[in-house]
């Protein structure tokens, strides 16, 4: 398969309330927002954040939909999950993991917030683990 000229990756959140997730994710962990789209009712139906150059779609709950899902917020550094852990815990964020702070690992640095859905958002810095696997089963 040949790639198209456009093509991206991101994941999919779905809510009974959209904007409430939308707001959450900004004024908590940093996200902004590009967009909401209301439905016919004028309930927000849509919305798109931004992380940097990664995208989240958050899309209206019909009762269709399977449970929570995770997303993984990579910074670059330890400070910047610092940074966000702060500002999670100020705006009363549930931290489920790295609740007395983000907690080191093989892995990554990083903290984990739960939305008021039940999404987790990982807020994680790499610890350059992962690349070298990556660069050894390239």
């Amino acid at each position: 398969m040949s790639n198209p000229p456009y093509a991206e990756v991101f994941p999919l959140l779905w809510s009974p309330d959209v904007g409430a997730i939308a707001d959450w994710a900004v004024h908590t962990l940093g996200l902004s927002e590009s967009w909401r789209a209301p439905g016919e009712t004028g309930e927000i139906e849509h919305a798109e954040l931004h992380w940097f150059s990664g995208k989240v779609s958050v899309n209206i709950d019909r009762g269709d939909n399977t449970g929570p899902s995770g997303i993984s917020l990579r910074v670059d550094s330890t400070a910047v999950v610092d940074q966000i852990f702060e500002r999670a815990q100020a705006a009363g964020g549930t931290i489920s993991q790295g609740s007395q702070g983000p907690e080191h690992s093989r892995i990554a640095y990083s903290f984990t917030a739960i939305d008021p859905d039940g999404n987790q958002w990982w807020v994680n810095a790499e610890t350059g683990f992962l690349d070298e696997l990556r660069q050894t089963q390239a």
